[in-house]
This record gives C-alpha cells, sequence and structure tokens, in this order.
C-alpha cells in the first residue's frame, strides 16, 4: 500500500491529469476489457489508442463551458469566437494578430469558431433548462478534482466533472436517440467508470451515493436528459473491473501480454445471426 494515497488534487490540469501515467484510469481499463493484452501492450508502451475527433473535440469544450459556468463564470465570458481582423485573409486561424489574440485570453476562456459557438451556447442553454442538470451544476462545489488511490495494491486514479458535498456527477455529450443512449452506456464503460469513481470518492471520505450522469445531444433538438444507471449494472462492472486489473497486472509482472494460443491458425467464429440468415436461404 502507498502510504500516500488516496491522494486528492484540487486544480490540476487536463494534461498534466493524462500525463499520471503511473496510475490507471477507467477508459484504460475498459480499452484493454474489449481489446485484450494487445490494446494493453500498445498503452504500456507509451501509445493511444484513440487520437481523439472532432466529436471528442466538442465534447471536451463542452465540458469545460458547462464546468466554467459551475464555477461561477457567465455562459458570454466563457465561449469567445476570434474578431474578424484577427484572422487570416481566408478566414483561417494562422498569423501573429491571431497568436497574440488568443495568447490573451483567460483559462476559462474557450475559443471557438461561429458553428462551435452556437453548439455550446445551445447544448448549455439546453441543459440548464433540465431542472435535475441543473440543480447539479448549481450545487457543483468543486471542479477539476483529481482523486489517485489504490484497489488491492493497483494505482488508479479519477476525474469527475461535479463534486458536491454528497456525491459526483457526471457530463456526457450524445449525438444518440434516448432509446439508443443505453448502448451508449455499454460501448463505453459508464458502469465501469461509475463503479471506480465511487470507489475513488469513498476513499477520500465519501459516503456511498449514486452517480447522475447528464446527457446532452449534439444534434437537434439538442435535449437534456439525467439518468442513474441500475445499480445492479453497477455492481457487475465493478467485478469486471476487479478482473481486468488482474489480469493488467500479470500481463506487467510476466511480460506476457498476448494469449497463449497467438501465433496459431485458428478457426474463425461466425456470428449466429449469419449462420440463420445462410440456414433461410438454403431452405
Amino acid at each position: 500500500m502507498n502510504s500516500e494515497l488516496p491522494r486528492k488534487v484540487v486544480g490540476m490540469s487536463s494534461a498534466d491529469y493524462f500525463a499520471q501515467n503511473d496510475f490507471d484510469s477507467r477508459s484504460f481499463l475498459v480499452s484493454v476489457m474489449k481489446y485484450g493484452g494487445a490494446a494493453q501492450q500498445w498503452q504500456d508502451n507509451g501509445h493511444s489508442l484513440f487520437a481523439g475527433n472532432s466529436a471528442t473535440k466538442l465534447g471536451t469544450k463542452f465540458d469545460n463551458v458547462v464546468m466554467s459556468i459551475a464555477a461561477g463564470f457567465e455562459i458570454d465570458k466563457v465561449i469567445v469566437t476570434p474578431p474578424r481582423d484577427v484572422l487570416s485573409a481566408n478566414g483561417s486561424r494562422a498569423g501573429n494578430a491571431y497568436k497574440e489574440w488568443k495568447a490573451k485570453l483567460y483559462s476559462y476562456e474557450i475559443d471557438c469558431n461561429e458553428e462551435e459557438a452556437f453548439l455550446l451556447r445551445t447544448m448549455t442553454e439546453h441543459t440548464l433548462a433540465n431542472p435535475g442538470a441543473r440543480r447539479l451544476i448549481e450545487n457543483t462545489t468543486e471542479t477539476q478534482l483529481s482523486v489517485f488511490f489504490e484497489i488491492d495494491g493497483h494505482p488508479l486514479k479519477c476525474r469527475p466533472d461535479g463534486v458536491m458535498l454528497e456525491q459526483w456527477w457526471d457530463l456526457k455529450s450524445t449525438s444518440a436517440t434516448w432509446d439508443r443512449v443505453n448502448h451508449s452506456v455499454v460501448e463505453y464503460g459508464y458502469g465501469e467508470q461509475e463503479w471506480l469513481y465511487c470507489e475513488g470518492a469513498r476513499q477520500i471520505g465519501f459516503q456511498h451515493f449514486r452517480m447522475p450522469f447528464v446527457f446532452t445531444q449534439t444534434v437537434a433538438p439538442y435535449e437534456c436528459r439525467v439518468f442513474y444507471l441500475p445499480e445492479d449494472y453497477v455492481a457487475d462492472a465493478g467485478q469486471r473491473l476487479l478482473r481486468v486489473m488482474e489480469e493488467v497486472r500479470l500481463r506487467r509482472s510476466s511480460g506476457e501480454y498476448m494469449p497463449v494460443d497467438y501465433g496459431e491458425i485458428t478457426e474463425m467464429t461466425i456470428p449466429q445471426w449469419a449462420l440463420r440468415k445462410r440456414e433461410e436461404v438454403v431452405a
């Protein structure tokens, strides 16, 4: 047991948090759970499985906007667009004038183009229009809280979006319709996230809580809804994480990342739906 853990740090930048590579995150563990030893080896060697895309960049900016509002800033002070006279002749962000303008922005100000500004403003307004989401935001006491802790000697980290007196909550942007958002919960390991975050919170003194997830759509009508995940689903997710952590430690201690049959020629498994379709054609 590391005597310096658990440890919480307020105000750590996202870049510094992600640079703490001696601690595994929920996203790391979920990727290993989905893709196995090859994914773990790739990441243990300092690489990333996913470099991000326009959707994740928008999601990051949306997180920053909402967290700035939770910290007491007004939306008009947070979302900023560069004036036309600092852009290049073709409207791109290039040249010394733009760089000088950007260098003067405060840490809470987010540089956006016109399309991003519309999306972020609309998403934020619709989020605040949801009474449950607004209550969470208005009762947030801390943002940018990073927590480092251990489970069975395994070093871990988590970083909730919003911290309240008795619970944490998380913000998600989604392009899914509401009848499909549960697929995102499974795909991205949000049950695993809640279990791990609640354990991190417990270790720094919180009582058990259910973690609300605030989902806001990135496409029209930009609706916001707040969900709790089923408690039995979160408990099962925790058991999956514990098994994955054990596998991660074993691979690191042995240096063997690939399965025992790696390199052999094996028979491919065909999904049942394809086999059924073939049977229908033959019949």
